[in-house]
């Protein structure tokens, strides 16, 4: 650290990237040095409140966020996950009781605009009042070293951002988000622009739902202190998670790669215990040793969630430097995407029938991103009995569905397996909400035209048609019952192998 003759402080050397004196106590030299490795690049890249993260949802689940979608602070960790936050508006604010004094404020907006959604950030990190400020004049004084105080040291950091993000095909989201940075320290400011990208890919393996998520974070130019510039926290970030559908429980991992640290891997668990509390904890571990002992890569905290409204709080030790507190509120306003009416029919293509379906509909868990419901959809008279899957909606569930039956001809003879002989063709209407996870079946066919062959289910992926999972179940007096699971398709088909 540099200090200017004139009785002015100077901001060089590495300490010149942080935003405070204390943040650059951490960063640079740990208090738990001793049992970890410090990385060569320690402290030197400016703008170090980037790193500090936003929401106490995700600061419980120890930032293993990149591969979760639709959180209202979205776009400070993967700008991608701004495309699920539906048809509404959404406000959130996160306060940071950071330790020593120091704390953060970052007020976040969202919105939908054309084939996407428009995202705000603003991130404020200031230094606790009360820091002397002192010219270093008297350092070359063997009698009094210590130079008198000439009033309070100030610093304080600032980054507006601007995002889009939409929707893609084949489950993948894309967002790209704009920053531009102010960092204060003292009477010294610098400015920057940056850039973060991200990516999320919803997909289904081995009958679990999953999330990917790949971001870039604080790609720019760097900010310039007085003569000399220094970089961005610039970082990779790889993350996974899945909701687990039998208690509705959310498992992050994610892998972060900056450029001035080691590698980090974080873990996380959100566990609803009602529809509408959630408890959360998690651990990040930095390789070659947390800086400031293993407790500090702990972190717990917990989430009421309301239809229009959610508040969360996180907890995370900081060794001998403290502890943190941080809390959050979002609120969702606007009107939200309406269930189709029942009155709002299509007619059916040419040679198809539309059946209605009733619909039961149960609440599994409240989350920001809306309702996620178990839903069941049936009908006595189709041969497609039944419909069950889950989605995540913003209101309630409507009271019917539609399914139009029919004999498959034209292009959808094209791509059957060889040797298979189709039956009977679904073509669900709109189904409500975005379906997670594959979709249960049930579905009828005359004992007279199975015959002693066997019925396979199938769906239609592109230009061709798939197998899914087929199970007989009990046989009615003309009639034999079957099951069967697959993912979201517009047509399903039932086939009969000799």
């Amino acid at each position: 650290m540099g200090w200017k003759e004139s009785g002015k402080i100077t901001v060089t050397g590495r300490a010149a990237a942080l935003p405070g004196l204390l943040l650059a106590a951490v960063c640079c030299f740990p208090p738990d040095a001793a049992g970890a490795r410090v990385h060569p690049d320690a402290g030197s890249t400016a703008a170090a409140f980037l790193k500090l993260g936003a929401g106490a949802r995700a600061a419980a689940l120890a930032g293993a966020f990149t591969g979760v979608p639709g959180d209202p602070f979205a776009i400070y960790w993967n700008p991608a996950g701004l495309a699920y936050s539906g048809p509404e508006r959404s406000l959130g604010f996160f306060h940071n009781e950071y330790f020593q004094g120091l704390g953060q404020e970052f007020l976040a907006y969202s919105a939908p605009a054309r084939r996407g959604v428009l995202g705000l950030g603003l991130n404020y990190f200031y230094a606790g009042s009360g820091l002397e400020r002192r010219s270093g004049l008297n350092e070359g004084d063997p009698v009094n070293p210590i130079s008198p105080p000439e009033g309070e040291f100030g610093a304080y950091d600032l980054a507006l951002s601007g995002g889009y993000a939409r929707r893609l095909k084949d489950g993948y989201s894309a967002g790209a988000a704009v920053k531009l940075i102010r960092q204060s320290i003292d009477d010294e400011t610098g400015y920057s622009a940056a850039l973060d990208l991200g990516l999320l890919r919803e997909f289904a393996w081995r009958g679990g739902d999953y999330t990917a998520g790949l971001a870039v974070l604080n790609l720019g130019p760097g900010i310039k202190f007085s003569e000399r510039r220094y970089g961005l926290p610039l970082v990779f970030k790889a993350g996974l998670s899945r909701r687990l559908d039998e208690s509705g429980a959310l498992l992050s991992v994610e892998a972060d790669q900056p450029v001035d640290n080691y590698l980090s891997l974080a873990a996380g668990v959100e566990y609803p215990l009602t529809s509408r509390l959630a408890l959360r904890t998690g651990y990040r571990y930095r390789l070659h040793g947390n800086e400031l002992g293993a407790w500090s890569g702990f972190s717990a905290g917990a989430g009421v969630a309301f239809e229009r409204l959610t508040f969360d709080y996180a907890f995370t030790p900081f060794g001998v430097l403290g502890n943190s507190h941080r809390f959050s509120i979002n609120l969702r306003f606007g009107e939200a995407a309406a269930a189709r009416p029942a009155a709002a029919r299509s007619a059916p293509p040419e040679g198809y029938r539309n059946f209605d379906f009733s619909v039961a509909a149960r609440p599994l868990t409240l989350s920001a991103r809306g309702i996620r419901y178990e839903i069941k959809a049936a009908s006595p008279d189709c041969g497609l009995s039944s419909l069950t899957f889950k989605t995540l909606l913003r209101g309630e569930a409507g009271a019917e569905l539609q399914v139009a039956e029919g004999s498959p001809s034209g292009e959808l003879l094209a791509g059957f397996p060889d040797g298979a002989l189709p039956l009977k063709v679904w073509r669900p209407g709109a189904l409500p909400g975005s379906v997670q996870g594959d979709i249960g079946f049930e579905f009828r066919l005359p004992k007279a035209v199975v015959g002693a062959g066997s019925v396979v289910f199938m769906y239609r992926a592109g230009d061709r048609w798939v197998e899914a999972p087929t199970t007989p179940l009990e046989a009615g007096q003309d009639d034999y019952l079957f099951s069967a699971s697959a993912p979201f398709s517009g047509h399903y088909a039932a086939a009969l192998r000799p």
